[in-house]
């Protein structure tokens, strides 16, 4: 669930800026030239925190509720930037005023650099909202976007006084920012996936129904990390040149890390057929507050399809003194393709306090809130629910649950998507 934390704190940022903007505008301003340039200045702040999100650092994942929720205010923040610089673009005065030296404006000319900033960003932000785009080609040309950070810099840098102070309450806002965000730029591009690796050899890869599941032993330690928490995952080699997330499937406390992946794309496909034993992979993590164990002691866990490796982590990993009581509602097509139905079986039926529900779609059972519903001893509203799966699914069930009167904050979903 996102959390409201990261947003108050991104809304203050604005607000701050705005007051500071307003309150001690420059002498020389008009009321058109103050606006756009607020404007313009919220357009940076925007794509600032877009980098700052982007660096995956942890502390940001209890502010927003998880990573999968940060990269949601990330492709949000840079769709408000890019509208807001647009209405910046039309806004600011096109001429420069008297008092502003030509010769001295086109040595470093700041007109030139914004207009290359704002194509770039509406062009990288077209691409990044192209679901056509695969993930192989877009990955990349994300990339640009720290390109257009540089050039938004120097053109309010370049800026004539008339327009932008930089030693002015909100100009040096601004140029804090500009710093704070080079950094995390710098970080996210060079430094944060040597720091944050961790070695391990593909130990088997395990074909199941429309899914792999790849078994990777630890070179030198062990991931740590909580039931229901994900990683990104980067073979080695060539052709295997980019990271993917997906949810850890196997318990904390194992010898061994597991994923279990739907066989999906290129990616995934490529996976199953070509990946061998003996082979490297690093793996990034952990991440996620997909998190059962601080909710209430009765709990509704919707999986559909390949949306259960979550729960098999938590399953994995609870012990016969778990107080909790625990429905697991497995949504499938039919039983062969309800992957580990065999495992869910004897798990549930060595903890005493887990009832696994399975729906299949070809006998007419369809994950519903009212057939959920017939299935509970209680009434709706005494659960926490914890649902992974198809966006559709997910969807639907949580607006219907809110129409039976289900409090949105016993709702958790995972957003997996990072694009």
């Amino acid at each position: 669930m996102l959390k409201g934390k990261g947003i108050c704190v991104i809304i203050g940022l604005i607000f701050g800026f705005a007051v500071l903007h307003l309150a001690f505008p420059p002498a020389q301003h008009g009321p058109r030239t103050t606006g756009a340039v607020m404007l313009g200045g919220t357009a940076f702040l925007l794509m600032t925190c877009s980098i700052i999100l982007s660096t995956r650092l942890e502390a940001l994942e209890d502010w927003f509720g998880g990573l999968d929720r940060m990269y949601q205010v990330h492709r949000i923040a840079g769709v408000f930037a890019a509208l807001t610089a647009l209405v910046h673009f039309f806004g600011v005065p096109k001429e420069l005023p008297e008092a502003v030296d030509p010769i001295a404006n086109a040595v470093a000319p700041s007109a030139p650099l914004g207009m290359l900033g704002l194509i770039f960003l509406v062009i990288g932000l077209f691409i990044a909202l192209n679901r056509k785009i695969r993930y192989s080609r877009w990955r990349p040309t994300h990339k640009v976007m720290g390109v257009v950070y540089l050039l938004i810099i120097g053109h309010f840098l370049t800026a004539p006084g008339i327009f932008f102070e930089r030693f002015s309450a909100s100009g040096i806002v601004l140029v804090l920012a500009a710093i704070v965000g080079l950094v995390a730029l710098i970080y996210s591009l060079f430094g944060m996936n040597k720091r944050t690796a961790l070695p391990f050899t593909i130990e088997s890869v395990n074909a199941l129904e429309r899914a792999t599941e790849v078994v990777l032993k630890p070179i030198d330690r062990m991931l740590e990390f909580k039931p229901g928490q994900f990683a990104f995952v980067e073979v080695e080699g060539k052709g295997w040149n980019e990271p993917h997330p997906f949810t850890i499937s196997s318990a904390p406390g194992e010898d061994r890390l597991r994923f279990t992946m739907k066989v999906l794309g290129d990616w995934t496909r490529k996976v199953r057929e070509e990946l061998e034993p003996g082979g490297s992979v690093q793996v990034r993590g952990p991440y996620g507050r997909f998190d059962a164990i601080k909710a209430g002691e009765r709990q509704v866990w919707l999986a559909g399809g390949i949306g259960l490796t979550p729960f098999l982590s938590m399953l994995r990993s609870m012990g016969k003194g778990d107080a909790r009581k625990i429905h697991l509602v497995y949504a499938a097509r039919d039983e062969r393709d309800a992957i580990f139905l065999d495992e869910l079986k004897q798990r549930a039926s060595e903890l005493v306090n887990v009832t696994l529900v399975p729906l299949f779609s070809d006998e007419g059972n369809f994950a519903r809130v009212d057939m959920i519903k017939r299935r509970l001893p209680d009434p709706l509203g005494n659960y926490d629910y914890f649902m992974c799966g198809p966006k559709p699914m997910v969807e639907g069930i949580m607006a219907d649950l809110k129409a039976e009167g289900v409090s949105r904050n016993r709702i958790h979903t995972e957003a997996f998507e990072f694009r």
